[in-house]
């Protein structure tokens, strides 16, 4: 719940974040563990966004506790969000986008528990900390420890247009790891092509190699990523084919598992519930399909994707390989320029070691106001 307000080239947001159990505790123990909440807090409430924003010419200044959206730090969309407490600077004209966030406080989203085996899943996405329902420290958010850090700093740069660019996006954390996205981008008339590699690697007093697991074997910050995208597209209908692959490093903590507290989502195979193609050791693969049409003057889109995580067991989290697949199918109608409709349909299989297969159905009526 909250209020956004605009006077001139200001604007304001304020914004409370909070979640509430709606029936009592599951009589099975096993299936309340630490779901949304700390240890055994049934809900929480705080002040989640407070910024107040500048705009001039094609410049923008936003201060304050916000969101941000970029592949290597963004808000996961969860119940709650990840949310940054910091200055946001962003500059665009035709041709170059740049954007770029420092921030010292994050606010975590939720489900960061609702995984058991979160002290080794907090590389894919929420840290290792277990702080949910308010801000803390970067230290407190990936390590779940007070350790002495200056903060973080984040951009992206873009040049070029629509589907023909090349972008950086570098994201550096005081004493703990340094983290850079190359990605280029090409098209021959309805055929796309994009290749990106991310590379990320410990800087100043290496808190991440003193207070995680491994430190024992002297093991080091090391991950790279490689991925590439092949899409076919014209104005109603879109087929994509991408594919991607972590190496594992025997001399890298989790074998080059790539840490990620920032963002579930620095690849872009993610589905509606799986995100493990930044796992060490892991081949990953999607093919998707989209289409758009009408029923009865009502506009449609539906979209399918299969996504196959071939994790070897050189991954470093688990003694043996893990294979992981999702197929999805996701439907949405617009009734109105302002309502709309949609349901999500997912059967994932094998998506950690304690699951085996997964049914998940979403339902959601959408108003914009």
């Amino acid at each position: 719940m909250g209020i956004e307000t605009f006077w001139q080239d200001y604007t304001f947001n304020a914004l409370v974040y909070g979640v509430g159990r709606l029936h009592k505790k599951n009589e099975n123990e096993l299936k309340n563990v630490k779901t949304f909440y700390d240890n055994d807090v049934d809900g929480f409430l705080y002040l989640g966004e407070l910024s107040i924003q500048k705009k001039f010419d094609n410049h923008s200044l936003t201060i304050g506790r916000q969101t941000y959206n970029t592949p290597l730090v963004n808000n996961n969309f969860r119940i709650t969000q990840n949310a940054y407490e910091g200055i946001n600077y962003t500059y665009s004209n035709s041709a170059f986008d740049f954007k770029s966030l420092y921030f010292y406080k994050v606010s975590s989203s939720t489900m960061a528990n609702n995984v058991p085996y979160n002290h080794k899943y907090g590389f894919l996405g929420y840290g290792l900390g277990y702080n949910i329902g308010g801000f803390k420290t970067l230290s407190k958010h990936i390590i779940n420890k007070d350790v002495s850090t200056n903060g973080a700093i984040h951009f992206l740069a873009k040049y070029g247009q629509k589907e023909q660019y090349i972008s950086l996006e570098n994201l550096y954390v005081d004493n703990f790891f340094n983290t850079s996205n190359l990605t280029l981008s090409y098209n021959v008339e309805n055929i796309y092509l994009k290749a990106g590699m991310i590379y990320q690697f410990s800087v100043g007093q290496k808190h991440i190699e003193k207070h995680i697991e491994n430190a024992q074997l002297n093991k080091k910050l090391e991950s790279h990523h490689y991925q590439l995208q092949l899409k076919y597209q014209n104005e109603k209908f879109q087929i994509a084919y991408s594919i991607s692959k972590t190496p594992s490093n025997k001399n890298a903590i989790y074998n080059g598992t790539l840490m990620s507290p920032f963002s579930n989502q620095p690849s872009w195979l993610v589905g509606l519930n799986t995100s493990h193609a930044t796992i060490a050791d892991t081949l990953s693969q999607k093919i998707s399909a989209t289409t758009s049409t009408k029923i009865y003057e009502m506009p449609l889109i539906l979209s399918t994707a299969y996504i196959k995580y071939d994790i070897g067991d050189a991954n470093g989290l688990t003694p043996n390989a893990i294979d992981t697949s999702e197929w999805y199918l996701h439907l949405q109608g617009y009734f109105s320029k302002n309502l709309s409709a949609k349901i999500q349909y997912s059967y994932v299989e094998n998506y950690d070691p304690l699951t085996h297969k997964s049914f998940n159905t979403k339902l959601a009526l959408e108003y914009k106001f």
